[in-house]
């Protein structure tokens, strides 16, 4: 073989390997865009044999396409979802097409399809819905976010049906509006894990979902909603009095007093307000200083989901009730003792210097338990104790998790019970906490919920910065809450042995408020 003939042969090989890296990578391309065209002829086939009157009603957003069905359109009267930069507190479900449960955010579900779980708090998401995500490619954004088309014969037909709330071709979603959305998968992802939120099994790729959606709410500002929130909760728990030391305070409020003779101290008599500001220049964090166990919360909302322990409106009661009984056993021992008056308790004040050990109970502002190191309390919320709990050390140098704990435990005696009921960036943070099953694939970025929080991260972050001149700008910010989720291990309910209740990691919602019961040990 001469030269001439080796060069146009080899020539000839690298141009064909070129081809073929090229008709590799076209049939890549032409394959997953086949795999998304079939999943999308599939969804048009089973609408058009099961609900033919939906083919009508396909909304499409660039590569976004899903079927919606309106259930209820609304409160006419609200503002729509999209009408400004509002976060949404919305109850979903997710099936397959053969109405298998996938993830749910309903007990009752749950129940049926054989998850519920104890350490699982089922209520509505909260989730972000501005404008600045609007590259956001997900079913129930894209509907919360954009006009909906209807099909002119499918809104005649709902019409006539719901005469007192007539829709028009062009919907726009509110409060209290119910929807179910045919997707495809892409716009939903991956319906997996292992978490408390999850229903009998998980979706397979490229298979298509329905999701029942009901605006339950939508807030225009979460930071004034978590703050009404725990100051109702505290009026109507005794009482509430709010110490100012700014010079712009309002008429009437007076700096928190030094001096326990001061009539103004909360630990003088003349308070009558049970719920008093732990720092006369930290908003939004008070502590009732005089609380027992014996003391009842009064919850305005208290979780009941038809399932044990919380039932109906009068279960929150009762488990109160029974762990009062519990705590009076296993801290007094004596049916007839009195808890001491933290006014008169002759004890020192706790010294962050040293280690002090706390138990505790933490709560939402609607009763549920979240974690608790008491044992007795796990049997009685969870109806089992996994792991045995002791009790938390708490001192200076250590990275406390709570905000409000630095506050409050230095003003509270070694022997003391105490209540502190503050916004959740004094306490986990304002950006929440993920649920699911530690070591399990509910921590993957791929899973449904954790996408939602993922994005709650990232597009609502912005109210979380308003905190920064409001709440954070104390101790030098270490409490930003964009950054601040769990620090250390109390209530994440991981494995640690110190402090877990559960494998199973309890969510908390984003701006969600906390109630805290806590005990000091006495000093060695």
């Amino acid at each position: 073989m001469n030269q001439n003939r080796r060069i146009a042969m080899m020539r000839y090989i690298r141009l064909s390997m070129a081809a073929a890296l090229l008709l590799a990578g076209s049939c890549a391309q032409e394959k997953s865009e086949s795999y998304d065209r079939f999943e999308d002829l599939s969804l048009e086939a089973w609408i058009a044999r099961n609900h033919p009157a939906l083919s009508g009603n396909r909304q499409e957003f660039g590569a976004a396409s899903y079927y919606i069905d309106v259930l209820d359109a609304g409160d006419a009267g609200a503002a729509p979802v999209n009408d400004t930069v509002c976060w949404v507190k919305f109850d979903f479900s997710g099936r397959d097409l053969a109405s298998n449960i996938i993830l749910t955010r309903r007990a009752a579900e749950a129940k049926l399809a054989g998850t519920f779980t104890k350490y699982t708090h089922y209520v509505p998401f909260y989730r972000y819905c501005g404008t600045a995500n609007t590259g956001l490619l997900e079913a129930t954004y894209l509907a919360m976010r954009n006009e909906q088309t209807l099909g002119e014969t499918y809104v005649d037909e709902y019409n006539s049906e719901h005469p007192d709330r007539p829709i028009s071709s062009q919907l726009l979603l509110r409060e209290g509006a119910r929807v179910v959305l045919y997707c495809p998968s892409r716009i939903i992802g991956d319906m997996s894990g292992s978490g408390g939120y999850e229903g009998d099994g998980s979706l397979s790729s490229s298979r298509p979902v329905r999701i029942e959606m009901t605006i339950c709410d939508t807030i225009k500002n979460p930071l004034a909603a978590e703050g009404t929130a725990v100051d109702a909760f505290c009026r109507s728990n005794g009482g509430l009095r709010i110490y100012n030391a700014s010079d712009e305070a309002p008429a009437g409020t007076v700096a928190l007093p030094t001096d326990p003779a001061d009539p103004n101290h909360p630990y003088h008599d003349n308070v009558t307000e049970q719920w008093v500001s732990a720092c006369d220049t930290v908003p939004q964090l008070y502590v009732d200083y005089r609380y027992t166990p014996d003391k009842q919360f009064d919850f305005p909302e208290p979780y009941a989901v038809g399932v044990e322990p919380y039932v109906d409106a009068g279960s929150m009661a009762a488990i109160d009730r029974r762990i009062a009984e519990a705590l009076r056993e296993r801290f007094l021992g004596d049916d007839t003792a009195e808890y001491p008056d933290a006014r008169t308790l002759e004890a020192d004040s706790v010294d962050m210097e040293k280690t002090t050990k706390i138990w505790y109970i933490t709560r939402f502002l609607d009763g549920f338990v979240l974690d608790t190191n008491i044992d007795e309390v796990k049997e009685i919320v969870y109806g089992e104790v996994k792991t045995a709990g002791t009790a938390y050390d708490v001192s200076k140098s250590d990275n406390n998790p709570i905000a409000a704990w630095n506050y409050v435990l230095p003003k509270l005696k070694y022997g003391q019970w105490a209540a502190i009921a503050t916004v959740s960036t004094h306490a986990y943070g304002a950006q929440g906490q993920q649920g699911g099953t530690q070591g399990s694939s509910s921590y993957s970025y791929y899973n449904y919920l954790n996408y939602l929080n993922y994005a709650n991260a990232y597009y609502g972050s912005s109210y979380g910065s308003y905190y920064n001149p409001y709440y954070s700008g104390y101790m030098g910010g270490l409490y930003n809450p964009y950054y601040n989720g769990y620090a250390g291990d109390l209530g994440t309910g991981d494995s640690d042995e110190s402090t877990a209740t559960t494998t199973i990691i309890t969510e908390i919602q984003p701006f969600t408020p906390l109630v805290f019961q806590i005990y000091v040990e006495p000093n060695e």
